[in-house]
């Protein structure tokens, strides 16, 4: 009885500890295959994605580049100009929020004050520089407890979804034939 309890308050913290993306952070992108939640924090750096596709909700303190994008209409809020608007590429500047649903071929912020929601699918690379806390800025998928920090002397690749490493379960043992043959 006690082992059931326990398992059971073990399955409520991991539940607890959970930040699946809500059904407004998925927006028009809800059940659609190969998709996933990449939340991002940083008091200071940048980041950009690559090739990205979802719905991608940043709110920041700088500057916002935007190459090729489709979709929606950008939401754009809080004291946000719009810089540059040239050949597919749009850059804003300032303090607010920014929404874009659906495809681009750059998403890219640098400055400070930054928290985003990324639902969808594609690359990113994360670069952090040391706050005055000497932190640098964290990402992590569907489990807050999971962040990560970001490399603050380098750029690393973070891949949404997050990738399964964990093989196929269709894998049939096989028998192999002597000979080499």
């Amino acid at each position: 009885m006690r082992s059931l309890f326990l398992a059971g308050a073990l399955a409520a913290t991991a539940l607890a500890g959970a930040q699946a993306a809500t059904p407004e952070q998925m927006g028009e992108f809800a059940g659609k295959p190969n998709m996933g939640v990449l939340h991002l924090q940083a008091n200071l750096g940048s980041f950009k994605s690559i090739d990205g596709k979802g719905r991608f909700d940043v709110s920041f303190t700088g500057t916002v580049l935007l190459a090729n994008y489709s979709g929606k209409a950008l939401q754009i809020s809080g004291n946000v100009r719009k810089e540059y608007d040239d050949k597919g590429r749009l850059v804003y500047f300032g303090t607010g929020r920014i929404v874009a649903s659906g495809e681009w071929r750059g998403l890219q912020w640098f400055g400070k004050d930054m928290h985003a929601v990324w639902y969808g699918s594609g690359v990113i690379r994360v670069a952090g520089e040391f706050d005055r806390n000497f932190k640098t800025g964290d990402y992590w998928y569907d489990i807050a407890d999971e962040k990560q920090a970001f490399p603050a002397t380098s750029v690393m690749t973070v891949y949404v979804p997050k990738p399964d490493f964990t093989g196929t379960t269709s894998a049939v043992p096989r028998e192999r034939k002597k000979g080499g043959g």
